[in-house]
């Protein structure tokens, strides 16, 4: 990670103001150092406030910064996007020697880049091929069609296909207005959509008028099995005189089916079902019997292997309608975006985690592979689940509330902080400031007051108005989530250091890659009787799903504990880092392995390692141990500490 990077980092985790002498400290540069990167990297917009207390994050501006910037193309990656955009839109092909001028390189560095090139092409069916001095990009209409949709990756939902550098459009589209117009016409028919589907579609239908209006359509029979009866047929046919009029453009009968295919594949099956009245009882009338097992099936492996609490009717009934449509998707090899995938999957851990295991039951079952973007939307079903059941996730803070009697109007406060926090909290006691008794008492977490009493206990306090409004209730959730998290973390502290051995510790080792990291560590698990033999498989097969990589740490594990005999935390440090994937490289190596009598705190286990591990100055203070019993000293230092 840069250092300009990391600065941002760090201060995005404070909440205070940061001296320049503790950034210099933290990335061992000195305090003028500091000051330039800030400078650079307020260049262009001032991310980071300064004053005489130090830096701070400007949060909103830093939102949109890490928005805009999960990855840094290289000089590379941006020749490569160049020439394929180029050879999409030149279906007579390009001369080489123009590459080469435009992009002021040589003749032989555009080869070298060809040659990588060909693997992204060859995924998606197509090839390239030269003749003299010409290079041609070959292949069906669909397949460079999905091509083009695989460059438009870092759209939200206000797409930026215009954007400098992006070649693949000369004509703007107004984005807005064609969704606005698909909207409608969905609504026509009262399709069941969400904004992730109509920014998809949104998608595909600019990127089929751009392409016809190039002067390519698609000619390849399509299989329409009565497909001009269906209501998808008729948004098709909506959207076809919406372009006529405005872009001039007709859609033959293929491109018309084909619309009708992606609409099929954005929306659910089940178009007129009612959610609010949705139920186990009636989803048979909207689902086939097969999804309903399939379903069933899976959340009970779900909750047997996290140990959860079983799943709401409610839940379970809107995931059968989420897991047909996959199946759906699936079957027709067709893939939906996802933009807030990499947000979900670094901000909740475990709940990705058990998606990750959801995708890896139905690949092994019914041999469907999802991709992350799948992943990413079970996940927002399960999230669901835990915001339903708080108290999986959350220690219950021990409040004592004091008031200034004046009549009973304290009861009013109580009552609104039971409505609000009832999940969260317990209050021990309530008493009045003439009547409280100052003792320590470790049971007691919190105490509620009102403004006006000048007495400070002994016990972490926050004052609230007599009538409380909003920004006292929300300066009680900010307290009462510090002092669960801290609590959730010391009840674990024992938990998590006697998973680590220094047989299992690792310095700098001399592993080459991922692969051989992987391969050395599991062995060692093996040969020390922590895992059975095939623990080495199942991380694999774990790590094939999807990254475990987090920041600068990766955390392979395995998604069952049935090759876990005991459970650990096998721990490797590279103080040059290690790459994990394509242009990610991890500093920390932690394979987890958590077995039968473990697995129950699995969920607050998982979330807490990576929540301390996930910070540039704890990952700094790790790699500067040279030994286990430094190690070991650290961890125990972050867990004493009260600041995140």
């Amino acid at each position: 990670m840069k250092n300009s990077h990391k600065i941002l980092h760090y201060l995005s985790k404070k909440k205070d103001w940061v001296k320049a002498s503790e950034l210099s400290d933290y990335l061992s540069i000195s305090q003028r150092q500091v000051r330039k990167y800030i400078s650079t990297i307020n260049h262009t917009e001032q991310i980071i406030i300064s004053s005489s207390q130090g830096y701070k994050i400007d949060q909103k501006k830093y939102d949109h910064f890490i928005a805009h910037q999960k990855h840094v193309p290289t000089e590379q990656e941006n020749r490569h996007k160049y020439i394929i955009q180029k050879l999409i839109t030149h279906s007579q092909g390009y001369n080489i020697f123009d590459f080469a001028d435009e992009l002021y390189v040589s003749e032989t560095t555009i080869k070298k880049d060809l040659h990588l090139i060909k693997p992204l092409i060859n995924k998606y069916k197509l090839s390239i091929i030269r003749h003299k001095d010409t290079i041609q990009l070959l292949g069906n209409e669909e397949c460079m069609r999905k091509l083009i949709y695989s460059f438009i990756t870092e759209y939200s939902f206000h797409t930026q296909f215009f954007q400098e550098g992006f070649h693949l459009f000369e004509i703007q589209y107004d984005y807005n207005e064609i969704r606005f117009k698909l909207k409608n016409a969905m609504k026509k028919y009262h399709f069941i959509y969400n904004d992730f589907s109509l920014n998809n579609l949104t998608t595909h239908l600019i990127i089929i008028l751009n392409r016809i209006e190039s002067g390519y359509q698609l000619q390849e029979k399509i299989d329409d099995n009565d497909i001009e009866n269906t209501p998808s047929y008729q948004v098709a046919l909506i959207m076809n005189d919406y372009f006529m009029e405005e872009y001039g453009v007709v859609f033959n009968r293929f491109e018309l089916i084909n619309i009708t295919l992606i609409i099929d594949n954005n929306v659910s099956q089940s178009h007129l079902v009612n959610y609010d009245n949705l139920n186990l009882r009636n989803i048979h009338k909207y689902v086939d019997n097969q999804y309903i097992e399939i379903t069933k099936n899976i959340i009970q492996k779900v909750e047997e292997n996290y140990y959860l609490l079983p799943f709401k009717e409610s839940f379970i009934s809107k995931f059968i309608l989420h897991i047909q449509n996959l199946f759906f998707r699936a079957h027709h090899n067709f893939h939906v975006k996802n933009p807030l995938t990499d947000t979900i999957k670094m901000t909740y851990p475990f709940i990705y985690d058990i998606a990750v295991f959801i995708a890896q039951q139905i690949k092994q079952n019914y041999n469907i592979y999802l991709n992350e973007d799948e992943i990413a939307f079970i996940s927002f079903h399960i999230g669901s689940y835990f915001e339903e059941n708080s108290f999986v996730k959350m220690t219950r803070v021990n409040c004592v509330f004091i008031y200034i009697e004046y009549y009973d109007f304290y009861k009013t406060t109580l009552k609104k902080l039971y409505e609000k926090f009832g999940d969260k909290i317990s209050i021990a006691k309530v008493s009045s400031i003439s009547d409280y008794m100052d003792e320590a008492d470790e049971n007691i977490d919190l105490i509620i007051q009102a403004t006006g009493i000048n007495t400070h206990f002994q016990t972490k306090s926050v004052y609230i108005k007599p009538f409380p409004d909003q920004e006292d209730y929300n300066k009680i959730e900010e307290i009462i989530d510090e002092i669960s998290f801290i609590k959730q973390r010391n009840e674990l502290k024992d938990y998590i250091l006697n998973f680590f051995n220094e047989q299992l510790f690792y310095k700098n080792p001399p592993f080459i890659n991922k692969e051989d990291t992987l391969f050395q560590m599991t062995n060692d698990l093996s040969r020390f009787n922590y895992t059975g033999k095939d623990f080495y498989d199942d991380v694999l097969n774990r790590e094939a799903l999807s990254s475990t990589a987090f920041h600068s740490i990766a955390v392979p594990h395995s998604l069952t504990a049935k090759s876990t005999h005991k459970s650990f935390i096998s721990i490797a440090l590279f103080d040059k880092g290690l790459l994990w994937s394509e242009n990610k490289y991890v500093h920390i190596v932690a394979i987890i392995g958590i077995n039968d009598n473990s697995r129950k705190i699995f969920s607050k286990f998982f979330d807490q390692l990576i929540h301390i591990f996930d910070n540039p100055a704890h990952i700094q203070k790790i790699l500067n141990t040279n030994n286990f019993d430094e190690f070991l000293y650290v961890i125990n230092t972050f867990f004493s500490s009260n600041k995140e």
